[in-house]
């Protein structure tokens, strides 16, 4: 939907509540995810401001970089989203303040099922975020894992790295025995706990490339994976 046309039939109206979901990096170069609900004050074709009722510690404190911000809110059961970019970050007391720029077009999601099969040895995989529900930013972020259960329609791996859905990864991996570096994307479609420093992470892929689904189809099935 064209975000002129959002705000023009009050598809867009406030305040309302609205979800932020920002990732980047920390003065070390770790990655930073945060996720929540802000209060949209006000819109125009130009910009928004959205505010937080900080606790005494500023969620934003230690991002250091942004590398991107999806905003996003429901109206009648339907999810609108976009990405959007960082103009100003204001704090006073205990209220947080972003000045972001309006997007061009609202997308709407779609959900899609895959069948997951187990795959039988732990593979490392090395993860960039690098955006949301498909929407690619121009910058990203890096961590590491360990894969779980592999499919041609998804993963599931473990990392130390606190990461929530929907964000938008590109894996790479080799699979035992193949030479080949596999690299597909996918989006979060899950996080639980896996221990008290892990989390098991679920990856649901698109667009993968027919050789590449052949492949990992392939792998699971000589590997004796059960569904």
């Amino acid at each position: 939907m064209n975000w002129t046309l959002a705000l023009a039939n009050e598809t867009v109206v406030f305040p309302r509540s609205c979800s932020l979901i920002v990732v980047g990096e920390t003065k070390e170069g770790s990655p930073f995810c945060y996720e929540d609900n802000f209060t949209l004050l006000k819109a125009s074709v130009e910009e928004l401001t959205v505010t937080l009722d900080a606790a005494s510690i500023h969620p934003l404190e230690k991002l250091h970089h942004v590398c991107f911000i999806e905003f996003s809110f429901r109206e009648q059961g339907i999810l609108y989203y976009a990405l959007v970019d960082l103009l100003h970050l204001e704090t006073k007391r205990n209220v947080c303040t972003l000045t972001l720029t309006a997007p061009l077009e609202l997308k709407q999601s779609q959900k899609r099922r895959y069948p997951r099969i187990a795959l039988p040895t732990r593979t490392p995989v090395t993860s960039r975020i690098v955006g949301v529900r498909e929407q690619i930013s121009h910058q990203n972020v890096a961590f590491t894992g360990q894969i779980l259960d592999l499919s041609s329609g998804g993963m599931a791996f473990m990392t130390s790295t606190r990461v929530f859905c929907p964000l938008e990864l590109e894996l790479s991996f080799v699979l035992p025995g193949i030479a080949q570096k596999i690299t597909v994307y996918g989006e979060i479609v899950r996080v639980a706990h896996f221990s008290s420093d892990a989390y098991r992470v679920a990856v649901r892929f698109h667009r993968v490339p027919d050789s590449t689904a052949a492949l990992m189809e392939e792998y699971c099935s000589a590997s004796g994976a059960d569904s």
